[in-house]
């Protein structure tokens, strides 16, 4: 007996893990969501749209921020402070081993096949919001199973209904006045963030960037595309009038970012670091300046 109490009292003892949640703060310069955007009208309503292109800034152009922890930058590689990598092997990129990561939005599904890979959460208060989006900030407006053009938020509302058989709008991950991701804070889109289950060891970096929208103003077809989704991941659909992936994000974009950074994106200066007590508490909160344009060395 004496013997089973005694194991009992040293288990009892609490044991410190250094797996656990790290809090980061993201500012992201207002200039990353002002693009050069593309308006489709079509007065006539006979499928013909004419199209007017213009400057804006507008919280729905910026994508999924990919935010992680890692032991050390790299400045040297590419012309962008990136994760320090593992040996590159065969000419593949090396690994970057994050500690653990998080983003802010994801790439959802948004009921039509039309939108698949196109969509991010945390940009759009309703239906009519992403409706205009891709209208008159794209040039694409959505587009039906049927190939028809989706002109009312209640259209699409049935839809989405219809397809995740919801019974309410609170069920859309992609909508919703409460779940956007940023907030305007003088010149820059500001956003507290937590990465969850994370190797919080003592100084580490603190990186990420933001995969922006394709848009271009002539050839609007792929407008709203993401490089950081993989077109054959999600659900696999088949209907009797379409059959499609849902698309998802890809599994490695933390641990091989340089492969999916690309025109438009932008990167965070890597000076953001974060310390930890004896006991695993965070000492401050980093901010995570996303400042760097991708294009910007070139």
């Amino acid at each position: 007996m004496f013997t089973l109490i005694v194991g009992l009292v040293a288990c009892a003892n609490p044991e410190i893990i250094n797996d656990g949640d790290v809090q980061v703060r993201v500012v992201i310069p207002k200039e990353a969501a002002t693009r050069e955007v593309v308006a489709a009208t079509d007065e006539d309503g006979d499928g013909q749209y004419t199209y007017e292109a213009r400057t804006l800034t507008d919280l729905r152009l910026l994508g999924p921020v990919y935010v992680g922890a890692f032991g050390g930058m790299d400045d040297v590689s590419f012309p962008y402070v990136h994760p320090a990598m593992g040996p590159v092997v065969s000419g593949t990129v090396g690994d970057t081993y994050p500690y653990g990561g998080e983003s802010l939005g994801r790439l959802d599904f948004a009921c039509y096949e039309f939108l698949a890979c196109k969509v991010t959460t945390g940009r759009f208060t309703d239906y009519a919001s992403l409706l205009d989006h891709f209208r008159n900030n794209l040039g694409t407006p959505v587009i039906d199973s049927y190939g028809a053009e989706v002109v009312s938020e209640e259209n699409m509302r049935a839809a989405c209904y219809e397809y995740f058989a919801a019974t309410s709008d609170e069920e859309m991950a992609f909508i919703g006045e409460d779940n956007l991701s940023f907030e305007e804070e003088g010149d820059n889109f500001v956003a507290d963030m937590v990465l969850h289950h994370t190797n919080r060891v003592s100084g580490m970096s603190i990186w990420g960037f933001m995969d922006a929208p394709e848009l271009a103003t002539d050839g609007v077809s792929s407008n709203g595309a993401y490089t950081t989704c993989n077109p054959s991941s999600g659900r696999s659909v088949d209907d009797y009038n379409s059959e499609f992936q849902e698309g998802g994000s890809s599994f490695d974009i933390l641990n091989s970012p340089s492969t999916y950074i690309q025109y438009e994106d932008w990167v965070s200066d890597g000076l953001a670091v974060v310390e930890f007590d004896d006991e695993y508490n965070q000492l401050e909160v980093p901010e995570v300046n996303l400042n760097f344009h991708h294009q910007a060395a070139e």
